[in-house]
């Protein structure tokens, strides 16, 4: 079960880590129809209704990359980072608690 904890530590530290702020504000600022098209994130947390899980979609898709406006392209590489950061993560927390499932339930049969 320790194991299970830990990859759940993991999965949790690695949500909580789906923050955009800067980027959000640089959308704000310079395209701000991309930023209404997305739900008007604020980039803080994952709490605002998913708004920010649509940023952290459009940041893994490289979408940013169709910008022509600099702010927004140097946020967005920082910000895919981050973002691959968060998927591996997120990842390896679920294996994590699978393998320590599977490990829990194979010593409570043997």
């Amino acid at each position: 079960m320790v194991v299970t904890i830990f990859g759940c530590l993991v999965f949790v530290v690695s949500v909580l880590q789906i923050r955009f702020p800067s980027l959000a504000d640089a959308l704000k600022k310079s395209e701000p129809e991309i930023w209404e098209k997305l739900g008007s994130p604020s980039g803080y947390s994952f709490s605002d209704l998913g708004n920010t899980l649509s940023l952290y979609s459009w940041i893994l898709s490289r979408k940013f990359l169709d910008s022509d406006e600099s702010e927004v392209l140097e946020e967005g590489e920082k910000a895919l980072t981050k973002a691959r950061r968060v998927k591996y993560g997120l990842i390896l927390g679920l294996a994590i608690m699978l393998s320590g499932l599977t490990l829990a339930l194979v010593q409570s049969f043997a």
